[in-house]
């Protein structure tokens, strides 16, 4: 997909290196919201402060270390009604220093940043170069949100993935005919440093401007999921979203998160986290029966591990329904269903049926 029209296009050149500057009316739709509305939206899940940048680099190599050199610096923001990228490219590695300066001049005037795999590559990265060229710059001091870990969260485990490029063609639907690939931008940057030749590098820079534009809809996308996720209309793991939503504190939302993530839920160990968020979201508000049903209907579905089920069963029926003898019936099943090993495991049912015993009794 090729950038789209811009409403403006400037340009600045130093000694080596150049500052472009491109900017898209905020009402300009990318993906599936407007360029404004998704930077409100985002706003819902952070980073906080008044004024936010959307960070995206390339570099000379895709490992990092102290041989790799940040080439292209993308900065977006918003900026009056426009969503404005500024691009510092690097013309020249002896001026490295200089870029860079200019580079922490911009990122001063900001509150907090939003990257996606910052805090692996990015900022890192940036660091490193702000080090050895023997500049004072400390990323920490900005509040960073970085829309990786929340796409770990929301759809790694449905879409097998979550690198920026996947998300653009499964959730945001946004196809990059004629784009150039990302691991080809060292070559072709380095292809530019033999040749001075700057249509080689012209691709790179409509590259990073759609990275952005990109990361600015999914920050809008993440904030929109995690404050509407009744109104979600794209691919997600309800899992995650619940997990997410939990860490929020918004416990009915991710409970209704659970229950949808339940209907089609196979794999036993993402089962009984989920059952077990959910059963924890049941107790702390007191809804005993639906708990009780819960644990009844995984005892039908046998896609837990039946004595796991059973004892949780017992504990409903020992702490919550205050019932003894219900509780020392699932105990007992729950110690029928240990075949050798787990020990610690067998202990603990055992003094749970000695003490069940004695409340019987009493």
């Amino acid at each position: 997909m090729a950038v789209p029209a811009v409403t403006r296009d400037s340009q600045s050149s130093f000694s080596a290196f150049d500052i472009r500057r491109r900017a898209w009316p905020l009402d300009h739709v990318h993906a599936h919201l407007p360029l404004e509305a998704a930077a409100q939206i985002g706003r819902a899940v952070g980073p906080p402060g008044e004024r936010i940048a959307w960070l995206d680099t390339e570099t000379t190599g895709l490992a990092g270390g102290t041989g790799t050199y940040v080439f292209l610096v993308g900065i977006g923001e918003i900026d009056g009604g426009e969503f404005v990228v500024t691009h510092y490219f690097l013309r020249d590695l002896g001026g490295e220093a200089a870029m860079l300066r200019a580079v922490a001049g911009s990122l001063r005037e900001y509150d907090a940043l939003v990257t996606f795999n910052g805090t692996r590559f990015d900022l890192p990265l940036l660091q490193t170069r702000f080090l050895l060229s023997r500049l004072p710059y400390d990323f920490e001091a900005h509040p960073h949100l970085d829309l990786m870990t929340l796409a770990r969260r929301l759809w790694y485990r449905r879409l097998g993935g979550y690198s920026l490029a996947l998300l653009e063609q499964m959730v945001l639907k946004v196809d990059r005919f004629t784009d150039v690939a990302g691991w080809m931008i060292p070559s072709l940057y380095v292809q530019y440093l033999r040749t001075g030749d700057l249509d080689v590098v012209e691709p790179v820079f409509a590259h990073n401007a759609s990275d952005l534009l990109s990361l600015l809809s999914l920050h809008g996308l993440a904030g929109e999921m995690l404050t509407a996720p009744q109104q979600i209309r794209v691919a997600v793991d309800w899992s995650g979203l619940g997990f997410l939503l939990d860490a929020r504190g918004e416990c009915a939302a991710a409970a209704a998160c659970y229950r949808t993530a339940l209907l089609d839920e196979r794999e036993p160990a993402a089962r009984r986290r989920i059952v077990t968020a959910l059963a924890r979201h049941y107790r702390r508000s007191g809804q005993i029966g639906e708990l009780l049903d819960l644990w009844d209907a995984e005892l039908g579905m046998r896609r837990l591990p039946r004595g796991l089920v059973l004892e949780r069963l017992a504990m409903i029926w020992e702490w919550e329904l205050r019932d003894p003898s219900r509780a020392l019936l699932y105990t007992e099943q729950a110690l029928a269903q240990l075949n050798g090993g787990a020990e610690a495991h067998r202990l603990r049912l055992r003094h749970r049926r000695d003490r069940l015993l004695r409340k019987r009794g009493a």
